[in-house]
């Protein structure tokens, strides 16, 4: 079943940056690795509640290729452009999305190779709206815990300690729903 929010996605162009600005305004940023498919890399802040944010970065700006999540579009402006849902089925969840009408991919293999060279790995699968894969689900085939640093990394100077709303902007509500 469907958990509640995995993470947020922010889309950077230059990580190091990023990295340094999110530690200037009180957050504590942990290195998260090089993604199995070589097209990005990222940081993590994770957060006491379990939720996170994924700061990314394409490796090669200049690289047409995109990923499965189709962020390339966003590259030029960047931002916060996706967020993930945790499932612990994920065959189950998008089998229940597609009896409700919803447009699903196929789950797909994803991993990430961390900083100390270990692969982690997860199944993911996207909802389809208007061209755009939104929201994503993923489920953890190696413990999350590997994934997602706990700890005094969710320890933040500013006192953040969670995710605890997200809000969605479209310009058709109507048609959105």
């Amino acid at each position: 079943m469907i958990s509640g929010l995995d993470h947020l996605v922010i889309l950077v162009q230059d990580l190091e940056q990023a990295t340094h600005d999110y530690e200037r305004l009180g957050f504590r940023v942990t290195p998260g690795g090089e993604h199995a498919d070589g097209l990005t890399r990222n940081a993590l802040i994770p957060f006491q509640d379990g939720t996170y944010l994924e700061i990314v970065a394409f490796l090669d700006p200049g690289d047409p290729r995109d990923n499965v999540w189709g962020w390339r579009k966003f590259a030029k402006t960047g931002g916060l452009i996706d967020h993930c849902l945790a499932s612990d089925d994920l065959v189950a969840d998008v089998e229940r999305l597609r009896e409700r009408g919803l447009r699903v991919t196929e789950p797909h293999n994803g991993g990430r190779r961390l900083p100390d060279g270990e692969e982690i790995q997860w199944r993911s699968a996207s909802i389809e709206q208007e061209g755009r894969l939104l929201p994503f689900l993923i489920q953890d085939l190696t413990p999350r815990a590997r994934r997602v640093p706990a700890g005094r990394t969710a320890d933040h100077p500013n006192g953040a300690t969670g995710v605890s709303a997200l809000w969605i902007s479209a310009p058709n509500p109507r048609k959105a729903l």
